[in-house]
This record gives structure tokens, C-alpha cells and sequence, in this order.
């Protein structure tokens, strides 16, 4: 599909980040429960080691796809509130370097995650909780709230602009590129409003946590609820990375296409 539109590159790396979470993710589910997590690696440490690894690069990656939402939710917004103006403030060169900052930012806490300090990674660590809060649990509660005014204000927009369009709708010719950021106006909506829905509870927890301190996975009370909540939380925020590819294939005239292209339909396009 390329990547001349801002758009295009920010989809395209947040399928990258959500092909990492849910690749992560899988790791995570097979060695870090029974019966494979009780094995032993040829150094004697247990295979629910790597599981605990793995979760360390899924969080982040987590982050990552939360930073790239904000990107399009506030990409998208402007684009509908001031569409003379987007060109200027978005360009592809502007995109890409914001997304590989934020990629640069995530995969150094990545290193300092795994590298600082040794396994056993289920030993509460000062230090690493503090690199996971900013690697994950800061973006995650920030973007949240900006991806969630964004997304508001978007789906306001789109209602006004549907108001005008029935309105004008014997000018087809001069609203076919109108019609055409409408669409794509729509898929970030999508996107954003199952970022909204899956990073809910997530969100929930940790303001719970900061309004009373207390409520941590190590208490001695509440440390098994939390535990269990935050897993189920997890399971949403994965959720969120692996249906996005359907919210793409559905809305997408152009990237459905393309898909059919490339694993459906290779023979009938070669000839």
C-alpha cells in the first residue's frame, strides 16, 4: 500500500508493534504456565523464566502500540477539525521520526528491562518496577486519556461532516477526497474505541493504585485480587493488538485489496 500518507505509516507500524505484543503474548502463555513452565532449562532455571522475559517485552511493545493510537487519534482529529492546516503540521518526515523516537525510547527501557538486574525476574525489583511504569504504565494512562478526548471530538466531527455531506450530496465529484478521509476517519475511530475499551481496566487499576497506595500485586491482603485483575486486564490489552487486523480488513476498501492480492487471489492477478 506504501507509505506516502502519514496515515499508512502509522498503521504500518502499529501492526508491527501488534504482531510483537501478540507474538509476546504467546510466549508468555506457553512457558510461563503448567505444565511447560515446571521444565527445566539446560542451565536449571526454570522455562517460566522466559515467560517472565517475555512479558517484559510484551509491556512495553503494549506501550509502544499505545503511543502509535495517539498518534492517529490525533492525526485523524485534526485532519477532520482543520484539514487545510494537517499537511502542514503532519508530514510524513514528522511522522516517522515521532514514531521512531517513541520506538527508540521503548526499546532502550526493553534492554535496561532485561539487562537490569538478573533473573530471577519474579523477585519484586525497585528498579525494574520503576522502568516498567515508564515503559508502559506512564504511556498507557497518558495516551488513554488523550486518545480518548481525541477519539470524542472525532466521532463529533464525522457526525457534523455526514450532516453537510447529505446536505451537498449532488457534489460527489468535489467530496470524493472528503469521502476519502471520512473513511479512514472512521477506521482510527475504530481502532481508538477498542483501545478505549481493552486499556479500561488496565487504566482503572492503576489510578486505583495511586488514589490508595496499598493496592499492589506484593500486599499482603489484596496482593492475589490484584494479581488476578491485572491478568484479565492484560488478556483486553492483548486483545486490543490482535483484532485490529480485522478492523482493517473490514473497513478498508484498499487494504482488503491488497490482501486479497497478496494470499487470495495471486494466480487470478498474475494472470
Amino acid at each position: 500500500m506504501g507509505l506516502s500518507e502519514t496515515s499508512n505509516i502509522s498503521f504500518f507500524s502499529l501492526s508491527i508493534s501488534d504482531l510483537l505484543v501478540s507474538l509476546s503474548a504467546a510466549v508468555v502463555q506457553i512457558t510461563y504456565n503448567p505444565p511447560v513452565s515446571v521444565m527445566k532449562l539446560p542451565s536449571g532455571a526454570p522455562v517460566s523464566e522466559i515467560g517472565m522475559a517475555g512479558s517484559f517485552i510484551m509491556f512495553p511493545c503494549m506501550g509502544c502500540s499505545a503511543w502509535i493510537t495517539n498518534i492517529l487519534s490525533v492525526e485523524r482529529c485534526l485532519c477532520i477539525s482543520t484539514p487545510l492546516k494537517i499537511k502542514e503540521i503532519f508530514t510524513e518526515k514528522r511522522t516517522m521520526l515521532l514514531i521512531l523516537t517513541m520506538a527508540t525510547y521503548q526499546s532502550i527501557l526493553i534492554i535496561l528491562l532485561l539487562s537490569y538486574p538478573s533473573p530471577p525476574y519474579d523477585v519484586p525489583n525497585a528498579r525494574r518496577l520503576r522502568y516498567i511504569t515508564s515503559s508502559f504504565s506512564a504511556p498507557s494512562f497518558i495516551c488513554f486519556f488523550v486518545v480518548l478526548i481525541s477519539t470524542t471530538l472525532l466521532v463529533v466531527k464525522l457526525k457534523q461532516n455526514l450532516e453537510w455531506r447529505n446536505k451537498a450530496a449532488k457534489q460527489s465529484n468535489k467530496n470524493s477526497g472528503s469521502l476519502k478521509e471520512t473513511k479512514a476517519a472512521r477506521c482510527v475511530a475504530a481502532i481508538c474505541t477498542i483501545f478505549i475499551m481493552c486499556f479500561t481496566p488496565n487504566v482503572a487499576l492503576i489510578f486505583a493504585g495511586i488514589v490508595y497506595s496499598e493496592l499492589t500485586p506484593h500486599n499482603l491482603y489484596f496482593g492475589t485480587l490484584i494479581v488476578a485483575l491485572y491478568e484479565i486486564s492484560s488478556m483486553f490489552q492483548v486483545l486490543s493488538s490482535v483484532v485490529n487486523i480485522f478492523v482493517y480488513y473490514t473497513m478498508s476498501t484498499k487494504y482488503r485489496e491488497v490482501f486479497k492480492a497478496i494470499f487470495y487471489c495471486k494466480s487470478d492477478v498474475a494472470r
